[in-house]
């Protein structure tokens, strides 16, 4: 798949890098990127057309949402509040002609790393507990954006070692069923695929995503029969994801807003 997206050269419009780079300041590790912007920021996979900013509690969405309206008006945007609730808020940020959706929303603190500082972000979700959310995501909802991020990183983060972490985000999920439930919501959009500035035929993409589905299935069917806990990631000293049984790669749990894995020598490049 990463072979054949013949992507637009970049991942954010500039009104999105203009308006994301103005509120990196009010970004903290108590109120990060995440979704689709976190994940494609910096790399040319895809567009979004919205940017999501989560948080660990209801205190801090208020708290957020108001600061990033306020320095919005500051700088001459136009703020329309569509959604406004203490848990979730949306509103469309304006300009001109240009336009972003922005949501804030209350997510869980339960993950596998530290969010992480970002050059253009401020702050966001590490790109492995972005991918897990992906799983869990696309368990629920067919959605063609979640199967384009999964494939577009499966070769360095492998689909069955993403649906295995997730399990720990949701455990009313086994690995197998998640996939399944994910294989049931694999609908390929070419409409969106448009939007999102990929030039593939959708063929390529629902090729690319049985190959990896398929390799899934028979890991996670393996790692199954071998008695491996669900919920597990495994991580190399250089900070790799791999498998449960890759050579010199050692267990990582999730746990209450994340953590660096204690592997001597380690480098970890997440």
């Amino acid at each position: 798949m990463a072979d054949c997206a013949r992507n637009r050269t970049m991942p954010l419009t500039p009104f999105q890098s203009e308006v994301l780079r103005l509120l990196a300041k009010n970004r903290s590790p108590k109120s990060y990127v995440a979704g689709g912007v976190s994940l494609n920021a910096q790399e040319a996979t895809r567009f979004s057309s919205d940017v999501d900013v989560f948080h660990d509690v209801e205190e801090a969405v208020i708290a957020a949402s108001e600061a990033d309206v306020d320095l919005l008006i500051e700088h001459n945007y136009s703020v329309r509040q569509d959604i406004w609730a203490p848990t979730f808020r949306r509103a469309w940020i304006t300009k001109g002609e240009n336009g972003v959706k922005l949501e804030w929303c209350q997510d869980s603190a339960w993950r596998f790393f530290p969010i992480e500082p970002d050059d253009v972000l401020g702050w966001k979700l590490s790109r492995f507990d972005a991918l897990t959310n992906k799983a869990l995501a696309m368990g629920g909802r067919a959605e063609t954006r979640d199967l384009i991020d999964l494939v577009t990183n499966a070769s360095h983060y492998p689909l069955h070692s993403i649906i295995w972490s997730a399990c720990a985000k949701d455990p009313g999920y086994t690995p197998l069923l998640l996939l399944n439930q994910m294989q049931r919501n694999s609908r390929v959009n070419p409409a969106e695929m448009e939007e999102m500035g990929l030039q593939i035929a959708p063929y390529e993409l629902k090729t690319a995503w049985i190959e990896v589905a398929d390799r899934a299935k028979s890991e996670i069917d393996r790692a199954a029969s071998a008695g491996i806990e669900p919920g597990l990631a495994f991580l190399s000293k250089e900070g790799k994801v791999g498998w449960f049984d890759s050579p010199g790669y050692s267990a990582h749990r999730a746990s209450l807003r994340g953590s660096l894995p204690r592997i001597p020598g380690a480098y970890y490049g997440i």
